[in-house]
C-alpha cells in the first residue's frame, strides 16, 4: 500500500513540476522588417531569442521594459546586436536618458546563428541565455499579464545614442502565448521522440473546425518544413536532416508555440 501511494505522489509531483515552454511570438518593432520573438523553457532554464531587422545596423531591445525616456531608466537589461560589426549578441545595461547602453563585464548571450542569406537586406539572429541571468531580466515560467519591449535601431553600424524616431516600445500579444502547459484550443501540443534519429511525431487532438499549419526551422531561421495537421497525429520523417537543432512551430488561429527538436 505504501508503495502505491508513493508512486502516486511521485506522478502527481511531475505533473505538477513539469513546464512547457511559452513563446511572446513576433513582436513588431517600429518598421516592418524590425520583430524579436523571445521563448521560454523553464524545464532547460534556456531563453532563446530570435532577432529579424535590416542588416548592416546595430539592433537593441529590452524586455520587461516599458517605453519611457530614451533607452530606460537606468539598469534595465539591454540586448544588442551590431550586424556591422562584431556580428555577436552583447548583454548590455541602460544608463538611462538617451546614452548609449553600457556593455555588461559578462555577455550572458550565446549567439548561435547570424542568417543575412535568406532575406537579401535583413539579418536574422538566434541567441539563448539562461533563463535567470545574474543582473539581467529574469524571464518568468509562465507567460506574464503583459510583457513590454523597449527597442532601439541605428542609422548605420556606428554603436552610438540612438536617432530620434528610431526607438519606441511594444507590448507582446498575449493572445500568442500559451500556458504553461502549452494548449491550442484546450488541448496539449506534443513533439516525440525528442531527441530523435528517424521520426518527429506531433500530437494534438484535431479540432475540425481549426487550421493547424506546422513550420519548422533550422538554427539559421531557414524554412525546412511546412504544412497543415489534418489529424490527431503526424509522422514527419527526419532522416535526411542534418544532426542539430530545429525549431518547430505550430500556429492555429488563436495561439501559436514553438519547441525544439533534436536531430541526432
Amino acid at each position: 500500500m505504501k508503495k502505491i501511494t508513493l508512486l502516486c505522489f511521485l506522478i502527481a509531483s511531475s505533473f505538477a513540476f513539469a513546464q512547457d515552454n511559452w513563446t511572446t511570438g513576433d513582436v513588431q518593432l517600429g518598421g516592418t522588417n524590425y520583430t524579436v520573438n523571445f521563448n521560454i523553457n523553464p524545464t532547460t532554464d534556456v531563453v532563446t531569442m530570435r532577432m529579424v531587422g535590416p542588416a548592416n545596423v546595430w539592433l537593441t531591445v529590452s524586455p520587461g521594459t516599458a517605453a519611457g525616456n530614451g533607452m530606460g531608466s537606468g539598469g534595465e537589461e539591454a540586448i544588442s546586436f551590431n550586424a556591422g560589426g562584431n556580428n555577436i549578441v552583447q548583454s548590455r545595461s541602460m544608463n538611462g536618458g538617451f546614452v548609449a547602453p553600457a556593455t555588461d563585464a559578462t555577455n550572458a548571450w550565446t549567439t548561435e546563428s547570424v542568417d543575412t542569406m535568406t532575406t537579401p537586406g535583413s539579418v536574422i539572429v538566434i541567441a539563448t541565455r539562461s533563463q535567470n541571468s545574474a543582473g539581467d531580466y529574469a524571464f518568468p515560467d509562465t507567460p506574464p499579464a503583459s510583457f513590454p519591449i523597449l527597442w532601439a535601431r541605428g542609422s548605420g553600424s556606428a554603436y552610438i545614442q540612438h536617432p530620434f524616431g528610431n526607438r519606441g516600445g511594444a507590448i507582446a500579444n498575449m493572445n500568442v502565448l500559451s500556458n504553461e502547459n502549452f494548449q491550442l484550443n484546450s488541448v496539449r501540443f506534443t513533439i516525440s521522440p525528442n531527441p530523435s534519429a528517424n521520426d518527429l511525431n506531433i500530437g494534438i487532438f484535431h479540432d475540425a473546425s481549426r487550421a493547424y499549419n506546422l513550420e519548422v526551422y533550422d538554427v539559421l531561421g531557414k524554412q525546412i518544413y511546412r504544412g497543415q495537421l489534418t489529424r490527431d497525429d503526424t509522422a514527419i520523417d527526419v532522416r535526411n536532416w542534418r544532426r542539430g537543432v530545429y525549431l518547430v512551430k505550430l500556429t492555429s488561429d488563436q495561439s501559436t508555440q514553438t519547441k525544439r527538436f533534436i536531430k541526432q
